[in-house]
């Protein structure tokens, strides 16, 4: 037993080591390989997401550059609604509305603004005396504007350093009177329209008197890219800071979200621009050199036509890698319930061979010691006629051993037939049991036999009724030799187009456990004291009893004992 659960369990040991590793291996190499394919599968998309945000974010860039650098060159006194040229020719108070006032003439730009020292926004509009209908709703259009970057303003960093002045600027250089001009343009307009000139005396006559200057210096700064919370979200912007005797002013555009993404309408993935860079597996981002903005292009769709495709190919690896490893799995199953079958029959044969010596060596030992006595002349001469029955109850036990392993090994071979024909069942059980009688009475039993007088014809193989018989009965002897009571009962009857052989004991019983393998070959009780035997009587009882139509049954009989009923079709 021991020697059988070593070689098994080594077979299963080595089993699962030759389906770990290479399954393993299998699984390493095939992931490595569907994780390459799933790259080559993602590159194209990612590959013209990334093309495409570099390409916008360059048109971009150069589209914003140049917008700077043409604002750039913009002087100061034009970011308010009424301006005095200084480079005018014109003699005396001139002011006229800024180019900016109509709008911007930029599609990118939303407005151009201005912040006075005290913070408040302006925008550079025109006289309200001046606007028709249009301008007038263009107008309201401002208002709104100036009161989004208003808030903006209030709130920005950005704005909080430009208003401090530090950043290095360069100088402009301008007459007082020009400077005077822009500074109270709105009052000499006025005056200019309605003929008066108080604010014109006013500039003429004492504002450049004060410190005693004919020139005053404006410091004007380079524009720097901004950040602001506006109505419609962050919004880029280009500001710079103007110093003038009055104090620091704040000037720029604002760049319109709505213009950059009608520019980006047409790109060939979704694009949008943005101050944060989004993240994620399906997007790309190329940053602007200057603002530190980005482009982020979105490539979903394309992105998920992949994954689709990726999935199908780690899916069919999968099913594959578990296909072949189940597959794998059956086979070393089968290889380790190979090994433990064989290592079973080897037991089963090495038991039956030690059983039927058994068996064989008993009557043969009682059939060499009578023939002996007779042929000698040895013993009670008065015993000759029992001397001689012996040999003959020796010689038909060793025939039965001799005819269940004959039995056992046709059915192996698939040749076990029987050949029913009508007849008197009840006279062939009759006789069966009497040929059986003198031999179990010797061995101590008892037999009652129960058959009725008058019985039907059934078809039946009398050989195979007779083995079923004598195996039945052998086995009531050999399980009551312990039993007070050694009387066996056989009996037949009919009912119901079926006819029933019983053999029933006063032994002790069959257990639960030993029913469910008292059919199986070589299979015995599991009691210590169990009666020799090679375990295939009942295997023949139940072969013949199936070729013949029928079913045995095993049940504990009333009273104790074992009970055994084997049912015929009649």
């Amino acid at each position: 037993m021991k020697f059988w659960r070593s070689r098994t369990t080594l077979a299963l040991v080595l089993t699962i080591v030759a389906l770990v590793v290479p399954c393993g291996a299998w699984y390493i190499v095939g992931s490595r390989e569907v994780q390459r394919t799933v790259e080559q599968i993602e590159l194209p998309p990612r590959r013209d997401a990334n093309d495409t945000a570099r390409q916008l974010a360059r048109r971009l860039q150069d589209r914003l550059q140049a917008l700077l650098e043409s604002e750039s060159t913009r002087p100061f006194y034009q970011y308010q609604s009424l301006y005095h040229d200084p480079r005018g020719a014109s003699e005396g108070p001139s002011v006229t509305p800024s180019p900016l006032a109509q709008g911007p003439t930029d599609p990118l730009i939303r407005a151009y603004f201005q912040i006075d020292p005290s913070g408040r926004v302006t925008l550079p509009t025109l006289p309200e005396t001046d606007i028709d209908a249009e301008g007038l709703r263009r107008l309201a259009t401002q208002r709104a504007i100036q009161s989004d970057l208003q808030a903006a303003a209030r709130g920005s960093a950005c704005v909080a350093y430009l208003q401090k002045g530090l950043l290095q600027q360069h100088v402009e250089v301008m007459k007082a009177d020009a400077w005077i001009q822009n500074a109270l343009a709105a009052m000499i307009y006025l005056d200019i329209k309605s003929g008066t000139n108080s604010a014109i005396t006013f500039a003429n006559d004492g504002f450049h008197l004060r410190d005693g200057r004919r020139e005053v210096s404006i410091g004007v700064g380079d524009f720097q890219w901004c950040s602001l919370q506006t109505s419609n979200g962050t919004s880029l912007a280009a500001l710079r800071n103007v110093t003038t005797p009055e104090g620091v002013l704040v000037q720029g555009f604002v760049i319109s979200n709505e213009a950059v993404a009608e520019t980006l309408k047409n790109a060939v993935l979704p694009a949008r621009f943005t101050s944060n860079a989004a993240t994620g597996s399906y997007v790309a981002v190329a940053r602007l050199e200057n603002p530190a903005w980005c482009i982020v292009v979105s490539a979903a769709k394309e992105f998920a036509a992949a994954d689709v495709q990726a999935r199908h190919n780690w899916v069919s690896f999968l099913q594959l890698f578990w296909a072949g490893a189940g597959a794998a799995s059956v086979a070393g199953l089968c290889v380790v319930a190979l090994v433990w079958n064989t290592e079973r029959l080897a037991r089963q044969r090495s038991q039956f061979a030690a059983s039927a010596a058994h068996e064989l060596r008993t009557p043969l030992a009682g059939l060499r010691m009578y023939s002996e006595m007779l042929a000698d002349g040895l013993g009670d001469p008065a015993h000759t006629r029992d001397y001689a029955n012996r040999v003959a109850e020796e010689a038909a036990r060793l025939g039965r051993v001799v005819s269940n392993v004959l039995g056992f090994s046709r059915l192996e071979r698939g040749a076990l037939h029987v050949r029913p024909l009508p007849g008197d069942l009840a006279t062939a059980v009759r006789e069966c049991v009497e040929r059986q009688r003198p031999a179990l009475e010797a061995a101590g039993a008892r037999v009652e036999l129960s058959v009725p007088d008058r019985f039907p014809e059934v078809r039946f193989d009398r050989d195979a009724i007779v083995e079923i018989i004598q195996n039945l009965m052998d086995n009531a002897e050999k399980y009551t030799r312990t039993a007070r009571d050694r009387q066996i009962h056989v009996a037949l009857s009919s009912a119901d187009g079926s006819v029933t052989l019983s053999v029933r004991d006063h032994g002790p019983g069959i257990p639960a456990d030993v029913r469910e393998k008292l059919f199986r070959p070589f299979a015995r009780g599991n009691r210590d004291d169990s009666p020799a035997g090679l375990g295939l009587g009942l295997v023949l009882v139940q072969a013949l009893a199936k070729a013949h139509g029928g079913q045995v049954n095993c049940a504990d009989a009333p009273g104790g004992g074992a009970l055994f009923t084997v049912t015929l079709p009649r």
